[in-house]
């Protein structure tokens, strides 16, 4: 009982701070980066989340990496009002061992769904890196987060990646359904990162840069973020969309 009542005062401690950093922070845009997790977990068997993803959202949707608060400097906003401990933690990749970040049983809940990252403890990575300095509580970061990722799994830009698993696609390919999705600005706003193993190029992410102020619009186009640096680590040709 004791452990659960100290566990439950650090929870509140760092929504506190958290709190402070949200008066204090602010973010030229966010980066949306989304993961097309079949393609995540061939290059990374050994995760807890890649042993069934057959048939859950994320085996036929992109899923939740991260929402990055973002400066147009490249000096990104990271750890706002973060204990040194936690980040230890963080650099040392040990995230399950950091402590409660104060997000809601339901929040976490929910979060399960979209982001199957959470098995290995991502969440308590992100929110301490990036979310710490979103402007928002941990509940309302991963509301957000959580509504950006269920509209980016109702665009073309889904229902053509998750159509062609098992098949090779290109480059141009994927921005052609990004651009039918978000229109001809698209490309300056969104980028395919890929992962290669065995000499096959996995798609693994998708990147969107977000205006703060637009959120609640995106997909339409008003919410992207144009005029800021992005870029792919995908091949023009040989890009293989994995199966769950």
């Amino acid at each position: 009982m004791l452990s659960k009542l100290i566990k439950a005062s650090v929870a509140l401690i760092l929504a506190m701070l958290a709190n402070t950093a949200a008066q204090a922070q602010t973010a030229d845009y966010f980066l949306l980066a989304a993961s097309w997790e079949p393609g995540f977990c061939a290059t990374n068997s050994g995760k807890s989340e890649c042993q069934n993803i057959r048939g859950t959202y994320a085996g036929s949707h992109l899923s939740t990496h991260g929402l990055w608060a973002s400066s147009f400097d490249g000096n990104n906003p990271q750890y706002c009002n973060v204990p040194q401990q936690e980040i230890d933690l963080d650099s040392g990749s040990t995230w399950c061992s950091m402590d409660p970040y104060g997000a809601s049983a339901s929040t976490l809940s929910n979060l399960a769904t979209y982001m199957p990252g959470i098995q290995s403890c991502l969440d308590d990575h992100e929110w301490y890196k990036h979310g710490s300095c979103s402007g928002q509580t941990p509940d309302d970061f991963w509301a957000t987060t959580i509504n950006l990722i269920k509209s980016l799994g109702q665009t073309q830009l889904n229902t053509f990646i998750a159509s062609n698993a098992g098949r090779n696609v290109t480059r141009a390919q994927l921005m052609q359904a990004a651009t039918n999705t978000f229109g001809s600005s698209a490309s300056s706003a969104i980028a395919f990162k890929c992962v290669k193993k065995n000499r096959v190029s996995y798609l693994t992410e998708v990147w969107t840069n977000l205006d703060p102020s637009s959120l609640n619009q995106f997909p339409n186009a008003n919410a992207l973020v144009t005029n800021a640096n992005i870029a792919g680590t995908c091949p023009a040709t040989g890009i293989y969309i994995a199966r769950p």
